[in-house]
């Protein structure tokens, strides 16, 4: 896409095309475009796409007072399985073992090497030829690496009599390679579905690969475990997403025809982005020099891709700190003083960061790291490392600088997270007179910290009608408690209560027992007497946030418990609400640990409680034209529209490729409608209007030259808000203002956007829910 005249472009260096990667989009020219033209006002674009009325007209349709004549949103008549179609459509992708290679065999001849082998597909013949990619590497085994490698891949027969397939390879002096150490590699795919040249994906239905071992054999074991990959990628894990990591339990055999240990690195500007942002911008004007090169020259085996891709190129969920994700059971062999090396290191961490330091959950440069520690006068990037990093050396061995587990989530170097060895509950709760009074308590201890010290804080919010929504968040302010005659941010938050810090004084709550991992509080909810007596509020999510803070003044990462509360029962209702998200094995499969690299670790293991903060009453306030709401947030994020877009300067070449580089990534299971990737089976469809109330959107930011203009906050369905959000995103970064338009007004038609102001949320939230009373 352009904003502002700046393009997606691509760029050689030093003959290799430097592109993105994995996750990553392509570059900037850096350059400033022409002035951009001004955005059409939403009438003009509703009038482009077919609306015949006058302004005042249309204005009227968006009005306030339309809140008390909304209709149910109309969506689960024609997109009832919208969901269900779109896990199916992913579903499509990445087939395991529906393609079969057997009888794999290579045959030396004078110049030529001949592959044979048979391919099924379903369990019947399949003709090779008709395969829609096929490749073949070499890489030669030299009893520890793989030091260089020779493409066999050739022209191919079909014999349908007996299923071989043939590939011969005219190779000018070619070698036995039956005669030589080292692995043949057969691997491609069929009927690919999408294509990507520029971040080397091809993502198809059916791949397929297998192996040959030479010579005496290969008894390389990888220190990396697929299984880590496929965490946050594809299941199977494939590389480029058709290229298998396992093929029968040989792991990344398949990788190493292309990322053998000698061959020249190709994306150095991997590094000049987070060593140099301003200069990588301009690469594009100004090509790296001879010098430069050198400077950032890097062998391509499999270690500094992977690394460096993930570490500098796009945003890896986790510290890169966390090693044990890819490494899990083979750290003895990973962090080994004999990998204490320059290369190792700045695989990870650029060398010396830009002046402002690198960004926020980035490795640190090695620079800084070294003035900080005050070796600075006799660190560089081409000293040995382990001269001196070594058992009996003077420098700490590279297992004590880097454990492999991100000391945020773990306790200790065997893997234990904090989370499962210390936690906390909520234990008891009771109404009476709008005072509800509840316990907590937690338990455990791990790294030297126990539940005793967890400082913890109170959060109630109340659900509205009989829905999975809130209608009174804990996090909102709708008190004066100072005093002063406004409500702001001086003020406390509605039904949050931090137990036993001064300076959270509210009249709302009160302590009646602190002990060391036990508490008791009360919570007046008075205030809302008039809601819960009408019915608009029959229950309340009661949770707790434990604080918990090492003795590096870092918060560890405990998961905060929550419970349903039903207040005509008086107790709890553990039923009420069945989860939709996976968190253990979707969120933390790429976060290992909620709200670690956002917000803070107290919050994690529980989606409730981010709903508790993130409702459908408010507009999203850094993601423009969506809801706050849990839903369209973590939609528009996994769709990778960017946060504030209004605050970013796209006259500045390097804001201007962050831009483009966030826009243009791709979701790391290569598919955004693989819903179960986060999703319990069945929960992703369009919502049940009675389960799921109306949520606000926010406003569109200014941005000048764009052609989306101004949209207004809007109050709307729940269909429109979670699952348009994904939708929405995608205009949004793609500057469809036609498309979007379009959309908002497909969505109005079928089911409710009203312009928001004062009361036009509790209208509309009251007027759809009635219909369910």
């Amino acid at each position: 896409m352009s904003i502002l005249g700046i393009r997606v472009h691509k760029f050689i260096i030093a003959g290799s095309l430097i592109s993105a990667a994995l996750l990553g989009g392509c570059g900037s020219d850096g350059s400033n475009g022409a002035a951009g033209t001004n955005g059409l006002s939403a009438y003009e674009v509703a009038v482009e796409n077919g609306y015949t009325g006058t302004e005042t007209e249309w204005l009227a349709d968006m009005a306030p007072t339309a809140a008390a004549s909304v209709e149910l949103e109309s969506c689960v008549v024609c997109h009832k399985d919208a969901g269900s179609d779109h896990q199916a459509e992913y579903d499509e992708l990445y087939q395991d073992g529906v393609i079969q290679i057997t009888d794999f065999a290579y045959t030396y001849a004078v110049d030529t090497a001949i592959l044979t082998f048979k391919m099924t597909q379903d369990g019947e013949a399949f003709d090779c030829t008709k395969a829609d990619s096929m490749g073949s590497y070499f890489a030669a085994y030299d009893g520890t690496g793989f030091p260089s490698n020779l493409s066999l891949a050739g022209t191919r027969t079909y014999d349908a009599a007996t299923n071989v397939c043939t590939s011969t390879k005219t190779i000018t002096g070619a070698e036995d390679l039956s005669l030589k150490d080292g692995i043949i590699t057969l691997y491609g795919s069929d009927e690919i579905l999408y294509i990507n040249s520029a971040k080397h994906i091809s993502s198809p239905k059916y791949p397929y690969a297998a192996l040959l071992e030479t010579g005496n054999g290969v008894d390389y074991v990888s220190t990396a475990n697929v299984t880590g990959c496929e965490r946050c990628h594809t299941k199977p894990y494939l590389k480029h997403t058709y290229i298998y990591g396992d093929v029968g339990g040989d792991e990344f055999y398949t990788c190493k025809g292309c990322h053998y240990d000698t061959r020249t690195g190709g994306h150095v500007d991997w590094q000049v982005l987070v060593d140099n942002p301003a200069r990588y911008a301009d690469i594009v004007n100004t090509p790296l020099t001879d010098d430069e090169k050198t400077q950032y020259a890097y062998i391509a085996k499999l270690m500094n891709d992977v690394h460096m891709s993930h570490a500098m190129e796009f945003g890896y969920p986790q510290s890169m700190a966390n090693c044990a994700t890819c490494h899990e059971g083979k750290l003895d062999r990973t962090t080994t003083d004999a990998n204490f090396t320059a290369e190792t290191c700045k695989s990870c961490h650029p060398i010396t960061g830009p002046a402002d330091g690198t960004a926020a959950n980035r490795a640190p440069a090695l620079t800084t790291i070294w003035t900080d520690a005050g070796v600075d006068s006799f660190h560089s990037i081409t000293a040995t490392c382990n001269d001196c990093h070594k058992v009996g050396g003077s420098g700490k061995v590279f297992s004590a600088i880097h454990t492999g587990y991100n000391s945020m989530i773990y306790a200790d170097t065997a893997g234990t997270k904090y989370s499962d060895a210390i936690t906390a509950s909520v234990d008891s709760a009771s109404l009476s007179a709008n005072v509800l009074t509840i316990s907590f308590g937690a338990t455990g201890s791990a790294g030297g910290l126990t539940a005793a010290d967890i400082t913890p804080t109170v959060l109630i919010s109340l659900y509205g009608y009989d829905t999975k929504d809130f209608l009174v968040s804990c996090h909102g302010r709708s008190f004066d408690d100072n005093g002063d005659g406004s409500i702001n941010s001086s003020d406390n938050r509605d039904l949050e209560y931090a137990i036993g810090v001064a300076g959270d004084s509210t009249t709302r709550f009160s302590t009646v027992s602190n002990a060391d991992g036990s508490w008791v509080v009360t919570a007046d909810l008075t205030a809302w007497a008039d809601l819960i007596a009408d019915g608009s509020v029959k229950r309340a999510e009661i949770a707790l946030q434990p604080t918990l803070i090492d003795a590096n003044d870092v918060k560890v990462a405990l998961d905060a418990p929550s419970r349903t509360f039903d207040i005509a029962a008086n107790a709890f209702d553990d039923t009420f609400f069945s989860p939709i998200v996976k968190v253990a094995d979707g969120c933390n499969s790429c976060h290992d640990a909620l709200a670690t690299t956002f917000h803070s670790a107290d919050r994690g293991g529980n989606i409730v409680v981010c709903r508790m903060c993130h409702t459908v009453a408010s507009g999203g306030s850094h993601l423009e034209m969506q809801s706050r709401s849990i839903d369209s947030y973590v939609h528009a994020i996994h769709s990778f529209q960017p946060f504030d877009i209004g605050d970013i300067d796209f006259t500045d070449p390097v804001e201007a490729v962050h831009y483009e580089h966030h826009i243009e990534s791709d979701y790391p299971t290569f598919g955004i409608q693989n819903c179960e990737s986060c999703h319990n089976t069945g929960t992703y469809d369009v919502p049940d209007q009675s389960k799921s109330m109306p949520g606000k959107l926010s406003g569109s930011d200014t941005v000048a030259g764009r052609n989306i203009g101004t949209v207004a906050s809007v109050v709307t369905g729940p269909g429109s808000r979670a699952c348009g959000s994904c939708h929405r995103a995608k205009m949004i970064n793609e500057d469809k203002a036609g498309e979007l338009a379009a959309f908002n007004q497909h969505t109005k038609t079928n089911g409710y956007m009203v312009a928001d102001d004062d009361d036009v949320f509790d209208t509309v939230v009251k007027t759809i829910m009635g219909m369910f009373l």
